[in-house]
C-alpha cells in the first residue's frame, strides 16, 4: 500500500482482494472495499479500479471502473463494457465497494491491479491512498492464448463458413417447405378428385367392386407419399437445427476436440494432458453445459472408443466412472448411476495397484489411479 499524500486512516481500511474461477485459471474477479466504521475523522470521495486496457498488449494501468459521491452507481471506463466484464458496487456512509467481474480470460502472466481511494484525512488535507495486487495465470493458458491469436485468420475464414452454411442451410429449408407447400395444395386437390370418383362409382354402381378396391390403393399410396415427405422436412428441420448447435460450439472456440453429433450429443477431450483430477475434470464440463462422460451402451461405446482412437492416440483418455465411495463399486460421478458390467475390458476393473479408483477408456474401460496423468471426455446433450 502506498500513500500519496500525509495521513494514513483511510489506507489502513482500503482492501483490494481477488478470487479466481477453478480451472482454468483466467476469470478473475476483483473487489476493492473500503470500511470507515472506525475512522471518524476520514472521508473518502472516490473508489477506482485500475489495470491494463482490454484487448491492449501492453500492460499499462489505466482507471477501468469508478464510484464516487457524486455518482453512486458504478461507471465503466476506457473499453470495458458489459462484453468484458460486469462492475457492480454501492458507495454507503461509511462503506463502499466496487466489483469487475470479468467475462473474458486473462492472457498475460502476471498483471497488476490498483484499487484507489481519495478523499481528505483527520486534518481536512486531501489524501489518495491505493493498493495494488498482482495476477499470476497457468502458462497453459498463455500458450492457449498465443495460439488463438495465430488462429485469427483461421477464425475469421470459419465465421464465414459457419455464416454462409447457415445462410445457405435456411435458404435449402425454405425451398423445401415452399415444395412441401405445394405438393400439399395438389395432394389436396387430389384427394378430393379421387373421393369424388369414388363417391360417384360406389353411387352409381358403374364400375366394378375391382375399379373402387385400386382407387381406395391410390388414395392410400397418396397418404403414404405424403406421409414420407412430411417425414423427410422434420428430419431436415433437426439436421439444420443441430447443425446451428455445432455453429455454436464453433463460435465458442472451447478448448476441447470435439466429436460430430451421436443420438443428440456431442463429446469433448480436453487438449492439454495433466494429472487428472475428477473434480475439476467435472467442473470444466459443467462450464460449457455437459459433464463427464456416461458411457450407457455398446453402441454408445463404440462411437466413443472410436473417436478417442482417432483423437487422442497415446495419451491416457479418463472418464467419469469411479469408485471413490466404495472400493470395487463403480458409478458415474453426474449421475450416480452403476456402471453397466458389460463395458469393461476383460479382467477389469482389478485394482491393480490397491488404489485405482478412477477409469480410462480403451476400447472398453479400464481401472487406473485418480491422479495419472492424461486429457478426460465430456459428453454434452444438445
Amino acid at each position: 500500500m502506498a500513500f500519496i499524500h500525509n495521513g494514513d486512516t483511510i489506507g489502513q481500511a482500503l482492501q483490494l482482494t481477488m478470487s479466481l474461477s477453478s480451472r482454468p485459471v483466467l476469470y478473475p474477479t476483483l473487489t476493492c472495499s473500503i470500511d470507515l466504521d472506525f475512522i471518524t475523522t476520514a472521508e473518502v470521495d472516490l473508489l477506482s479500479i485500475s489495470g491494463p486496457r482490454p484487448y491492449s498488449k501492453k500492460g499499462d494501468l489505466e482507471v477501468l471502473a469508478s464510484i464516487s459521491k457524486w455518482d453512486t452507481s458504478p461507471i465503466p471506463l476506457n473499453g470495458l463494457d458489459d462484453t468484458v466484464a460486469n462492475v457492480t458496487g454501492f458507495f454507503g456512509d461509511r462503506k463502499k465497494e466496487l466489483v469487475i467481474s470479468w467475462k473474458l480470460p486473462m492472457f498475460r502472466l502476471s498483471q497488476e491491479y490498483r484499487c484507489t481511494a481519495e478523499g481528505t484525512d483527520m486534518n481536512g488535507q486531501p489524501v489518495t491512498v491505493f493498493e495494488t495486487i498482482t495476477v499470476n495465470t497457468e502458462e497453459s493458458a498463455l500458450d492457449d492464448a498465443r495460439d488463438a491469436e495465430n488462429l485469427n485468420p483461421l477464425r475469421d475464414r470459419i465465421d464465414d463458413l459457419i455464416a454462409n452454411s447457415s445462410f445457405q442451410a435456411e435458404e435449402n429449408c425454405n425451398a423445401i417447405e415452399d415444395q412441401v407447400r405445394d405438393l400439399e395444395s395438389s395432394f389436396a386437390l387430389r384427394f378430393q378428385d379421387v373421393e369424388t370418383q369414388v363417391e360417384k362409382q360406389r353411387k352409381s354402381m358403374s364400375s366394378s367392386a375391382e375399379t373402387v378396391e385400386n382407387l381406395d390403393e391410390a388414395l392410400q399410396d397418396i397418404s403414404e407419399k405424403l406421409f414420407d415427405l412430411q417425414q423427410s422436412v422434420t428430419q431436415l428441420q433437426q439436421t439444420n437445427k443441430d447443425q446451428a448447435v455445432v455453429n455454436r460450439f464453433l463460435k465458442a472456440r472451447i478448448p476441447f476436440d470435439f466429436s460430430t453429433i451421436f443420438k443428440g450429443k456431442i463429446y469433448f477431450i480436453s487438449k492439454t494432458v495433466a494429472d487428472f483430477k475428477i473434480s475439476d475434470a467435472a467442473a470444466s464440463c459443467e462450464a460449457y453445459g455437459g459433464y463427464l462422460v456416461e458411457i450407457e451402451d455398446a453402441e454408445e461405446l463404440k462411437f466413443v472408443s472410436d473417436f478417442v482412437s482417432q483423437t487422442g492416440k497415446g495419451v491416457r483418455i479418463f472418464t467419469g466412472a469411479n469408485d471413490r465411495k466404495r472400493e470395487g463399486h463403480f458409478v458415474y460421478y453426474h449421475s450416480k448411476n452403476p456402471v453397466p458390467s458389460s463395458l469393461w475390458n476383460d479382467g477389469e476393473p482389478n485394482n491393480a495397484r490397491r488404489s485405482e479408483d478412477c477409469s480410462e477408456i480403451v476400447q472398453k474401460l479400464n481401472d487406473v489411479s485418480c491422479g495419472s496423468p492424461g486429457k478426460y471426455i465430456c459428453e454434452i446433450e444438445l
